[in-house]
């Protein structure tokens, strides 16, 4: 069996587990239907709330049902076999669709963290290339203190920080709301993607994984400059510019790519505080608001989807491991 048929496997085991830890810790929440109904509704409506939900059935019942759900093949809608879309419960909250609703949400935050991963991968990855070049000089001691200030921020704070500065104080200059959502409705053009509402919440999502990548990239290629074949490369009369774009940013990137993939995904389970803020209508603000209201299915449907997030991602690191250093998808 090669790794990735090993890393399929896994990764299945880490989704069967991760759903059942989700699954089991809401469904240990105490009465749920008397929560949602209030202490002063009649048992009618509560017992109608619990039919209406499954939560009259036994918990192994509800396991059963909820992985039934879960499994894209199973009986559709129609009552016949097949291949079907996954179903993750009907939300306490209007009785909408979960699935339907994190479908509804989750491209806004792919769309805030993507941007913000692939700033800050790059601009991190040229900068640590340029560090390294430049060791122990001012400009790398004053971009090493930013970097390690950038990575003890909180979200929250730089998320209140900027819209406070580029939204409010010096709005009249950059033209950025300090709220908004990934759509705007033109009365002449129709909905059109507002990307002046997005440009805070990426800088803000981008400070933090930037800095961490700036000085991967830069110790990490410190110790690719010091193998024998770089001088050897060296020797032979290369330029520093193709030793470091041909010979150290592949041998560098792979603890860079680790990260990477880790901080991609803390995005995505992260945002929380970052659409608050912003009033970003994505995954973050739904999961908010569903743990404000006490929508059980909703946040167990986002935390799932999170953690298979994670998994995928994972998975896709390993394929791009294996593509940088050769030994590793043995």
């Amino acid at each position: 069996m090669n790794r990735a048929w090993r890393r399929i496997i896994q990764g299945l085991a880490v989704l069967w587990g991760a759903w059942t830890l989700v699954f089991f810790l809401f469904a240990w929440v105490p009465d749920p239907a008397r929560q949602m109904a209030g202490q002063n509704e009649r048992q009618e409506v509560v017992d109608a709330f619990r039919a209406r939900h499954g939560l009259d059935q036994p918990l192994s019942v509800r396991y059963f049902r909820f992985w039934a759900g879960l499994l894209p093949v199973g009986r559709d809608a129609a009552g016949e076999w097949g291949w079907k879309s996954p179903d993750l419960g009907r939300s306490f909250i209007g009785d909408r669709s979960v699935a339907e609703a994190i479908g509804g949400a989750l491209p806004a935050t792919l769309f805030l963290a993507c941007w913000a991963m692939g700033i800050a991968s790059v601009l991190g990855v040229l900068l640590g290339l340029f560090l390294s070049t430049r060791v122990d000089t001012p400009l790398d001691r004053w971009l090493l203190a930013a970097a390690a200030l950038g990575m003890s921020a909180p979200s929250f704070v730089v998320a209140i920080g900027l819209a406070w500065l580029l939204g409010s104080v010096a709005h009249a200059y950059t033209g950025l709301p300090m709220t908004g959502g990934m759509w705007e409705v033109d009365p002449f053009e129709g909905p059109g993607l507002a990307w002046r509402n997005a440009i805070l919440p990426i800088l803000t999502l981008a400070v933090r994984p930037l800095s961490v990548v700036t000085q991967l990239t830069r110790n990490a290629a410190l110790e690719v400059r010091e193998q024998p074949y770089i001088r050897t490369a060296r020797g032979k009369g290369l330029s520093e510019r193709r030793i470091l774009f041909r010979h150290v940013l592949r041998n560098a990137l792979n603890p860079v790519v680790t990260a990477i993939s880790g901080w991609f995904a803390t995005l995505l389970a992260g945002a929380v505080f970052v659409e608050f803020v912003f009033g970003w209508q994505g995954m973050g603000m739904l999961m908010f608001r569903a743990l404000e209201q006490g929508d059980l299915p909703m946040v167990m449907g986002c935390v799932g989807v999170v953690a298979a997030l994670f998994v995928v991602v994972n998975f896709g690191v390993d394929l791009l491991h294996g593509w940088l250093d050769p030994r590793m998808s043995d």
